[in-house]
């Protein structure tokens, strides 16, 4: 194993969360009523949620103030996944490279590794690629910045979005642990992906 590559929000950071309540204030916030449960949304680029929220014509502006209120929110409230800090800190004492590849903008996924005080060696945030998750696109970019074929990396993540890019893109291994993302567990394993509820079970069971 020479890498890792981390989702972000749910996965070493407690955001979808934060998320969820970022997107229901700004819909608010513009006047919009919509009838969709936005965890089921949540993975995917912002931009591509706002448009499936609001429609082409609105969805830049309510990405906007979504971004704003999610960039305030962070700041009272973002916090380390168990164990987060303790698994990271694990992999750098035996040289293995960490990439984190976040549907998040960058400077949302930036403010957030911050605030939880995680230094990857690479950042594929959801501005940097054309098309996000499921799409292995964000994946094979990482993999090409930290130098890893698919066969030597290990793929972690908390919805079935990070489940596709990383089974699509070629990495075996694949951990999907638990977060507050509905998630339909026959559908993981039928990417051979393991379930984990947190990442302390990477840390003390010597899974990876």
């Amino acid at each position: 194993m020479k890498a890792v590559i981390f989702d972000l929000d749910g996965t070493l950071a407690n955001t979808e969360e934060i998320h969820r309540e970022a997107w229901e204030l700004a819909l608010e916030r513009l006047g919009f009523k919509v009838n969709v449960d936005i965890r089921q949304l949540l993975g995917k680029k912002t931009i591509d949620i706002a448009r499936i929220l609001v429609g082409n014509e609105n969805a830049e502006r309510l990405a906007l103030v979504k971004t704003q209120i999610y960039s305030e929110l962070i700041k009272i409230k973002a916090k380390p996944k168990p164990c987060a800090i303790d698994l990271i800190g694990k992999l750098k004492e035996k040289d293995i490279k960490i990439a984190v590849v976040t549907s998040s903008m960058r400077s949302s996924a930036t403010e957030v590794l911050e605030i939880i005080r995680v230094k990857p060696d690479v950042l594929v945030a959801g501005d940097d690629v054309k098309i996000g998750k499921p799409n292995p696109m964000p994946v094979i970019k990482a993999l090409e910045l930290i130098g890893s074929e698919p066969k030597d990396a290990i793929g972690i993540g908390d919805t079935i979005y990070d489940v596709m890019a990383y089974h699509s893109a070629g990495i075996k291994k694949i951990f999907l642990v638990k977060s507050s993302v509905p998630v339909n567990e026959d559908e993981i394993k039928r990417y051979d992906a393991m379930i984990l509820h947190t990442l302390c079970e990477l840390v003390f069971k010597n899974t990876l």
